[in-house]
């Protein structure tokens, strides 16, 4: 029995020998080591019983004799050397479909609504009184819920990837438990308010609130399994909820909103289930889990992630403000504050064919990035920061951000041709005649496609930023982007006309590039010590 212990607790140490040279590599001293066990979450109470030593300073001494051995192994076993062009390739590729792999869900509910009219929360033949209540609900779903998300994200993915799939399960049930709490409370004050100010008739505001709370959980819960990248499984949750409507609808004569309401609440309850199961602890890993992880105090939480959390916010805000602010507009037919508009929604839709293939790249570029910070560091001797900072990594980010443009520009031209093209084939069809058949479509298209490009430009600053934790830099840049876009979008839909206010988009996805990529010169000009003071 003592040997099985002896065993166990060895096997614990040589694990936090493996995270502390995953965060600072070679370490340099013990104390060092004893930093950054503590940052980990251990405690000097917790030693005897998971380690068998007496506290962190006596573990630390174990840890850092074996990742000196460790070190000393791998300079022994691997040798530094240049990635070949056809390696280079591969990557890309391997990180390009993995991108790509991200959207599937989206995809598979496009590829529904194309070939039967049909997905989990909308429907070809919508009104616009239905459209809007639909379009209300799901974006007023992506505000309350885009920055638990985030969060959600980031703590549950750090936990997955340093083998800890107990905290992970714990911290995203909590991140999941306080969304939903945001989220009923954002549902009783819409409700209120609505008493008050009569925003929509009652029906109206029932069946939005139906639509918000069931779309709410289910970005919730789904949050969790993107982060264990489980993104066939979504696919396959979202499609059987689909396949539900379909049938309910099509076959049994309810309502589309019963139907809608059904299948997202089946959705919704098997999103949750499976997000509970991959969570689950295995054989090894009930016998070795990290029992002295202890979960984060609300407010460390709160403190470490507030930044994310805000940006989580702030992106789906400035990704759905166009529309808020062209839909509130005055227009021929509006009968309230809010209106849905099929002609430029399909604008940017169409647009977002192009984005969804340009955003790919970016799980090139963010993998590209981190995984180069510590061989380039090694290339570089001390004093020649200068090089390391505007040299390497100038040409690096220079070179990453025209392949974004290129690739981007040809993403567009090929949805445009590819796009009219359908629809020169399948003219015969209602449904795509009426796809093109309002010139507002094409004037969106235009103006949306090219936001999207520049968005996705912002979005790849962003992502170097997240990399080393420096979420700061692109909260500046956010924000401004949202009150240009309020402010041009406010002039240009009510002095020119309502679908104007995709300049708004357009200028505000300006801004936040300009403003980006501005920030991520000047953070790559100090990018030894951001990366330093990272961890």
């Amino acid at each position: 029995m003592k040997e099985e212990h002896i065993f166990q607790h060895t096997q614990k140490i040589e694990k936090i020998a493996n995270e502390v040279i995953a965060k600072i590599g070679n370490p340099v001293s013990v104390l060092q080591v004893a930093a950054v066990i503590e940052s980990l979450g251990y405690r000097h109470v917790d030693c005897p019983v998971e380690f068998g030593r007496s506290n962190i300073f006596e573990l630390s001494k174990d840890v850092y004799r074996i990742c000196k051995l460790k070190v000393r192994s791998d300079k022994r076993a691997k040798k530094e050397r240049m990635i070949s062009l056809g390696e280079r390739i591969w990557r890309f590729f391997k990180y390009y479909f993995s991108g790509l792999a991200l959207g599937l869900p989206i995809v598979t509910q496009i590829a529904f609504i194309a070939f039967t009219g049909y997905s989990l929360w909308a429907w070809v033949k919508f009104t616009e009184a239905q459209a809007t209540i639909v379009a209300f609900g799901t974006i007023l779903s992506f505000l309350v819920t885009g920055g638990f998300a985030q969060v959600m994200g980031r703590e549950v993915m750090y936990y997955l990837s340093i083998g800890d799939k107990m905290t992970a399960h714990g911290i995203g049930i909590r991140l999941f438990n306080y969304g939903v709490y945001v989220v009923v409370l954002v549902a009783i004050l819409l409700f209120c308010s609505n008493l008050i100010f009569r925003l929509f008739p009652t029906n109206f505001i029932f069946l939005i609130l139906s639509y918000y709370l069931l779309l709410s959980t289910l970005w919730l819960s789904s949050g969790m399994i993107y982060a264990a990248k489980g993104r066939i499984s979504i696919t396959i949750v979202l499609s059987i909820g689909t396949l539900i409507v379909i049938y309910l609808h099509k076959f049994k004569g309810f309502s589309i909103h019963t139907a809608h309401i059904s299948g997202l609440a089946v959705a919704n309850v098997l999103m949750y289930i499976w997000a509970r199961y991959i969570f689950r602890l295995k054989g090894e890993e009930k016998k070795f889990r990290y029992a002295s992880l202890k979960l984060k105090r609300n407010s460390v939480l709160v403190y470490v992630n507030s930044p994310f959390f805000k940006f989580g916010f702030y992106y789906f805000l400035f990704l759905f403000l166009d529309r808020i602010v062209s839909w509130t507009a005055y227009s021929k037919g509006k009968f309230y504050f809010f209106w849905f508009r099929t002609p430029y929604e399909l604008g940017m839709d169409w647009a977002l064919l192009s984005f969804g293939l340009t955003l790919a790249v970016l799980e090139y570029a963010v993998n590209d990035f981190s995984e180069s910070l510590i061989p380039t560091q090694k290339k570089f001797q001390a004093f020649k920061v200068k090089s390391h900072n505007l040299w390497w990594y100038y040409n690096f980010y220079f070179f990453k951000i025209s392949f974004l443009l290129v690739f981007g520009v040809l993403s567009i031209i090929s949805v445009y041709v590819v796009v009219l093209k359908f629809g020169e084939i399948y003219q015969h069809i209602k449904e795509v005649r009426e796809f093109f058949s309002s010139p507002i479509t094409f004037k969106v298209y235009y103006f949306a496609s090219i936001s999207y490009l520049f968005l996705a430009v912002a979005l790849m600053n962003n992502l170097f930023f997240f990399t080393l934790w420096k979420s700061n830099f692109g909260l500046n840049a956010v924000k401004i982007a949202i009150l240009v876009d309020l402010v041009v979008g406010l002039f240009a839909s009510r002095l020119i006309s309502w679908e104007y206010g995709v300049f708004g988009f357009f200028a505000g996805s300006l801004v936040f590039a300009m403003l980006s990529t501005y920030y991520i010169l000047k953070f790559m000009r100090t990018l030894d010590y951001q990366y330093y003071s990272a961890f």
